[in-house]
């Protein structure tokens, strides 16, 4: 049995995520683009290839159910929207609650959001 690339797999692999803090802070002053339910930061990279870095706070989504199932659909929207080859750090920052109700809407408003990050 041969491996599927990741694409195929539809996972997201450690190497498209931003995980260190000094990561972060760099992303975090770049530019960013807001509306009610998130703010994206865009910054390039040298990388070569995409990366997401997720912040969903105990303020905003007070129930860790919650903010997991945030986390996992700003996963994917970002998986499905972004190519690979964009050389880009975007870190989502979510504003409000989100929850299996109200998916719909957010997942709207944050492909709006990535459809205007320039390529």
């Amino acid at each position: 049995m041969h491996a599927l690339p990741f694409e195929a797999k539809q996972t997201f692999p450690p190497c498209r995520r931003i995980r260190q803090p000094t990561e972060f802070k760099l992303a975090l002053r770049a530019n960013c683009l807001t509306n009610k339910w998130f703010a994206v930061y865009i910054r390039k990279n040298e990388n070569g290839y995409s990366r997401l870095g997720v912040i969903v706070s105990k303020r905003s989504m007070p129930k860790a159910v919650s903010r997991n199932f945030a986390k996992r659909v700003i996963r994917n929207v970002f998986r499905i929207n972004f190519s690979i080859t964009n050389s880009v750090d975007v870190v989502v920052r979510a504003k409000r609650q989100f929850n299996s109700e109200t998916a719909a809407e957010g997942r709207i408003a944050l492909l709006q959001l990535f459809q205007s990050v320039p390529k």
